[in-house]
């Protein structure tokens, strides 16, 4: 079962299917790869922690639909325009999170 995402960017619109639930060698990607970003004190600027962060995305990722942006790893993942790449990255990491610690869906008000 996929859990899929709209982009909120505008250089890159569509969505990304995330595997939901993970798996657990997804979820150790997640994990490593968080503890790896906020354990590497050589990684002073925000790129260093953008791709510290990146594999653990990648791992959760199933299927990848932005414009622009076809089927990305770490090493081919947009580095600019920067300050859209970090918003990218940054809704990515939220979105992966969410899964990760199995936030419920919001249940319609109006129901």
């Amino acid at each position: 079962m996929s859990k899929v995402v709209i982009s909120p960017s505008l250089r890159w619109p569509g969505q990304v299917s995330l595997s939901s639930p993970m798996t657990l060698p997804q979820a150790l990607a997640w994990e490593k790869c968080i503890r790896v970003a906020q354990n590497n004190t050589e990684a002073s600027t925000l790129t260093d922690f953008n791709y510290a962060i990146l594999p653990g995305i990648c791992a959760c990722v199933e299927k990848w639909e932005l414009e622009g942006i076809d089927n990305p790893t770490p090493e081919t993942f947009p580095a600019t325009p920067r300050k859209q790449s970090i918003e990218l990255i940054t809704w990515l990491m939220t979105e992966v999170s969410r899964v990760y610690v199995g936030e419920e869906e919001k249940a319609d008000p109006n129901e």
